[in-house]
């Protein structure tokens, strides 16, 4: 009894070195990631401070590369640097090909089912089939060229009559965001039903609001469903990330908005299907339309191709290609007039490819011989990504990012604003300098605007042709400067994109040589 009573006596003493050692090993085995101190029910909810992209670089200069946080009851791990990047999305590219299911994404997405919030899976490949061959293919992009290059004279007529109307001898001033997204607009919704919102002025066409009523009220609409939706989406928001009893007294309203942009949604895209079938069962051959195209596959396989399908897939182009292309656009205009020498290069190269004086407008085809220009819009994605924390992913499986534990269901943040402004990868990280994408000078560097792997967009080279063409032609057309002697202003607005948050103005005047080529070509567009 005495050695039993010893040995229970040793063992109690023991007892919590073990658990500790046991504790210990746990944790190096499952090694977590930094962060800050969280709070009760909120955790880090407190620190979203917007934009979010720069608080979450900031936090990672004091955390480390990967760092975890608390959003809410959700987890959340942040990724700031190249290598933890290419683990996340090319090692470990299956793990982390979920999304998380957010709440606004079950409202706007109809329950997760649009090709950018549906989960890895037979379904999201399913659609992205459809999209990669039915609408983004290399074919397809090429037959939307004519649209792109019909709204971007558009736009140019409409700047030419603007500044000739002016008792400046030419001169204009212009808010160019609105003009850009005239021009997406109409180009969006060219290729997805062969419409137009606004006239070739840039302006909504009157004629077309007495003849045509509600067309322009339904254009204002469709530009604040954007800009509300991109404010709202892709944890751009609190509201995501509170506990359901808060969501559901929606004191803010949030909820309430995202049901009503769901419905105003739902109600206008059908209208578009129901109008081009109806056209269809006419017998009118279908157009060479994303909508016509989706219809012709649904008619052959209906289960295929549901209108719910085509409703996202057409609401997912319709966001993603205004929104990100009006906001590219206009960073690389800002940027150019704070360094009018890169302006003046870009001009010069497209001036030698086209001709002087021209005898045309800058065409598709010219795009992959302007290589100055594709350097201009590649470090405006680099300063100014598209989507600078990429669409969040989640983690379908435990696993190892950089030495640290990230459990299943962990929501992944990859900051490709801080990735792409690491001193580490770039020389004078934070200034324009074009230069630094000609003759492979990047390669080897993390650049990841559309994101990499399964998640990568498929859009690129639509979206790339869209962005070329439009400041292409603004810069071939127009001489540009800025309002005053001060720089523009560049500071970033918030949401899931990146937009300005100050829209750019800038004075502009037809340059001579292009003055009767904008002139003759006025007909050819009405």
């Amino acid at each position: 009894m005495d050695t039993l009573n010893t040995f229970a006596v040793i063992t109690l003493l023991l007892l919590p070195l073990l658990l500790a050692l046991a504790q210990d090993v746990r944790r190096r085995r499952h090694r977590n990631p930094p962060g800050p101190t969280a709070l009760p029910v909120i955790g880090h909810l407190h620190l979203f401070r917007k934009p979010l992209h720069r608080t979450l670089a900031r936090l990672a200069a004091r955390h480390g590369a990967v760092f975890q946080l608390r959003f809410g009851s959700r987890r959340v791990a942040v990724v700031s640097s190249a290598e933890a990047a290419e683990e996340c999305l090319g090692a470990r590219d299956v793990t982390f090909a979920n999304r998380p299911r957010l709440p606004s994404g079950g409202i706007l997405s109809y329950d997760w089912t649009t090709m950018g919030t549906a989960s890895y899976g037979p379904y999201w490949r399913h659609v992205r089939r459809i999209a990669v061959t039915e609408i983004l293919s290399v074919l397809r992009v090429q037959q939307f060229a004519d649209v792109h290059e019909r709204e971007t004279r558009a736009m140019a007529r409409g700047l030419y009559r603007a500044a000739a109307s002016t008792t400046r001898g030419g001169r204009a001033r212009v808010e160019l965001k609105s003009r850009l997204f005239e021009l997406l607009m109409n180009a969006m919704m060219g290729m997805m039903c062969a419409r137009r919102y606004y006239g070739g002025d840039g302006k909504e066409d009157d004629e077309e609001e007495t003849t045509a009523a509600g067309v322009s009220e339904e254009a204002r609409w469709f530009r604040e469903m954007v800009e509300e939706t991109m404010e709202l989406s892709g944890a751009s928001t609190a509201w995501d990330f509170l506990p359901a009893w808060a969501r559901w007294l929606d004191v803010g309203g949030v909820g309430r908005r995202l049901w009503r942009l769901r419905e105003g949604r739902t109600k206008f895209l059908q209208g578009l299907i129901e109008e081009q079938r109806k056209e269809m069962e006419k017998g009118a051959p279908a157009r060479r339309t994303m909508i016509g195209v989706l219809l012709t596959l649904q008619n052959e396989d209906p289960e295929a191709c549901p209108d719910h399908l085509i409703r996202t897939l057409c609401i997912s182009s319709l966001e993603a290609g205004t929104s990100t292309s009006v906001d590219t656009v206009e960073w690389a205009m800002s940027l150019l007039l704070n360094h009018p020498a890169a302006l003046t290069r870009a001009q010069e190269e497209i001036d030698a490819c086209i001709g002087q004086p021209a005898v045309r407008l800058l065409e598709a085809t010219d795009l992959p011989k302007l290589h100055y220009l594709w350097c201009i819009i590649m470090e405006t994605f680099r300063l100014y990504p598209p989507a600078p924390l990429l669409v969040p992913h989640e983690s379908s499986a435990d696993c190892t990012v950089s030495g640290f534990h990230i459990p299943m269901g962990t929501m992944l943040l990859v900051n490709t604003f801080a990735i792409h402004r690491d001193p580490e990868l770039w020389d004078r990280p934070a200034s324009f300098i074009p230069e630094r994408f000609e003759g492979g000078n990047s390669e080897g560097k993390m650049f990841i605007p559309f994101g990499m792997g399964r998640r990568r967009c498929p859009a690129e080279n639509l979206g790339m042709q869209m962005v070329g063409l439009a400041l292409g032609t603004m810069i071939q057309c127009f001489n540009w400067e800025r309002v005053g002697e001060d720089l523009v202003d560049m500071t970033e607005g918030s949401g899931l994109t990146l937009p300005k948050e100050v829209p750019l103005e800038a004075f502009y005047e037809p340059r001579a040589s292009m003055v009767n080529l904008l002139s003759e070509i006025e007909l050819e567009v009405l």
